[in-house]
């Protein structure tokens, strides 16, 4: 409790322009997984959070001390014209102020790194956002970096980071660090696709990985080389900063490990043709010809590392809701970039199970999820859901009134867009059990599949009109359906139905609801079949 106060005191006043030992422009309040930074508009100013996150440890105000000196002196090798000086917060009789670290004053409460600050707009991040980053600049970048890993040659320490067994912890880490994300940031299959491809590279290329060792390829490198820490001036030369100083596993590495963080976070922009320019200049500057051997292998390595961030993110109390939201998505579109690397993973599926009411679709799309092990989103429970009834609640209105209007229909299918696309963002198949009447919808959803790397299946559930009726009539005598189906209602929506065409239509499978149930599904498991489907408990562990 004593520290929390501490870490608030500090906090508030940073966020007063009176603390600060020049003009302030504005105050600007930036956090990491495990930072503070404060933007004053002349400078820049960063403590470290005192978090315990396994592979760093702030907890100590000691710790953050040693750290703020390291983050100084190794930054100060490619910017040594940002990184100024660490600072201490002290509390003195008049409130607290900013001191030197070796000079205080005063009781320390913290301690900050002060930089200058750089134009924000030139982040190279933003740039990339803007479609404004040149290949020139990219090549400045790679020769650079050839120049800075010439100039850090490694030691015995550092070479022995680049070895095989010690490659192997960092991966092995990843995993361990992720295995509880599944179902969180990602599906098992896909989680476990990264892991194997992964540890197969290492078990499979030893004797790269002890070549590049001896060839000098293992240096005292950035550790944390993306596109947010590097700043693009105008007229300028790059400026690389925030480096990793707090676990020099994280830095010494092979320089193709380095590389490849920028690389990764090209392809991740779309810009894979500056990532070939990147690698490119790299190899013609700095002369690594084997370094596309292992490119793809650390490209997989640095975006499982994001994806683990973005989850560390995405699990602080600290941040707020909005940003907790977007840093899952992030972390889950950097797992499904992990997987492209490794060679792809076993495919996932949207089914639409799709048809009349009384036809027998959601029977179907139960046996389907029983089956699978796979999630089915229904509209009859989703539709109440928004309205605020319980499911099993009957609702009588007529055809296209009320529940059943276009407006609350339009909101059902807005909402199984957004399920199931938070599935699939996972690399998770998953049943979306919903008449489908229109044409319109069907394509969203199609859409949707091809957006998250699925493969879309449209099964369409027919049945006799008398079939239809005996099995309305029985669920009408029931009364425990959350569907609101009912025999008065089915011309009205027959009525309605559009008749799938293209694109929808190369989706489809047309299915008798009339027929056996054991029949049924093996029509609908032959077809996964033939679109690749690998059954749960199939795959090795």
């Amino acid at each position: 409790m004593e520290q929390a106060q501490t870490d608030l005191q500090v906090l508030q006043a940073l966020g007063r322009a009176e603390i600060y030992p020049h003009p302030v422009e504005s105050i600007e309040h930036l956090q990491t997984h495990i930072s503070h930074i404060f933007l004053t508009g002349p400078m820049a100013y960063k403590l470290k959070k005192p978090v315990d996150l396994g592979f760093l440890d702030f907890r100590t105000l000691e710790e953050r001390k040693r750290f703020c000196l390291e983050e100084l002196r190794l930054n100060r090798r490619l910017a040594p014209e940002i990184y100024l000086q660490v600072l201490a917060m002290v509390r003195r009789e008049g409130g607290l102020a900013l001191a030197p670290w070796d000079e205080p004053g005063g009781e320390v409460l913290e301690y900050l790194v002060q930089m200058v600050q750089m134009d924000q707009e030139r982040m190279m991040d933003r740039l990339l956002e803007r479609g404004e980053v040149t290949p020139e600049q990219v090549r400045d970048l790679a020769r650079l970096l050839a120049r800075f890993y010439a100039s850090e040659p490694g030691g015995p320490q550092v070479s022995f980071a680049g070895r095989p067994s010690q490659v192997r912890l960092n991966v092995e880490e990843n995993f361990r660090q992720t295995e509880d994300y599944q179902g969180i940031c990602v599906s098992p299959q896909r989680w476990r696709a990264v892991r194997d491809y992964s540890l197969g590279f290492l078990r499979e290329h030893r004797e790269l990985f002890k070549q590049r060792v001896a060839q000098g390829r293992v240096v005292d490198g950035h550790g944390d080389l993306h596109s947010g820490n590097i700043n693009l001036p105008l007229g300028g030369p790059p400026i690389v900063f925030d480096c990793i100083e707090f676990n020099q596993r994280f830095r010494w590495q092979d320089a193709a490990c380095d590389l490849a963080f920028l690389a990764m976070d090209l392809d991740h922009h779309g810009r894979r043709d500056l990532r070939e320019v990147l690698v490119s200049e790299y190899i013609t500057a700095g002369g690594d010809r084997d370094l596309l051997r292992v490119l793809d292998f650390y490209m997989c390595y640095r975006a499982v590392v994001r994806a683990k961030v973005y989850g560390f993110m995405h699990e602080d109390p600290g941040l707020e809701f909005g940003e907790r939201f977007r840093d899952l998505e992030r972390a889950r579109s950097y797992f499904r970039q992990a997987a492209g690397y490794a060679g792809g993973e076993p495919p996932y599926f949207l089914v639409c199970m799709m048809g009349l009411m009384g036809t027998g679709k959601s029977y179907l799309a139960k046996l389907l999820a029983q089956a699978t092990g796979w999630p089915r989103l229904s509209s009859d429970v989703v539709r109440k859901q928004r309205a605020g009834m319980p499911p099993g609640q009957a609702s009588r209105e007529a055809w296209g009134q009320g529940l059943y209007s276009p407006t609350a229909t339009a909101d059902t299918y807005e909402a199984l867009l957004r399920r199931a696309g938070s599935r699939l963002e996972m690399g998770d198949s998953v049943i979306v059990d919903a008449s489908f009447r229109e044409q319109a919808w069907r394509e969203r959803f199609v859409e949707l599949a091809a957006r998250e790397g699925a493969t879309p299946l449209l099964v369409e559930v027919y049945a006799s009109p008398q079939v239809v009726a005996e099995r309305l009539a029985r669920r009408e005598a029931a009364k425990n359906s959350a569907s609101d189906g009912r025999r008065e209602l089915v011309a009205a929506q027959a009525a309605s139905w559009q008749e799938v065409g293209p694109p929808a239509a190369k989706h489809l499978l047309r299915v008798d609801g009339g027929a056996e149930a054991e029949a049924k599904m093996a029509m609908l498991i032959a077809r996964l079949d033939d679109l690749g489907y690998i059954p749960e408990n199939h795959i090795e562990d």
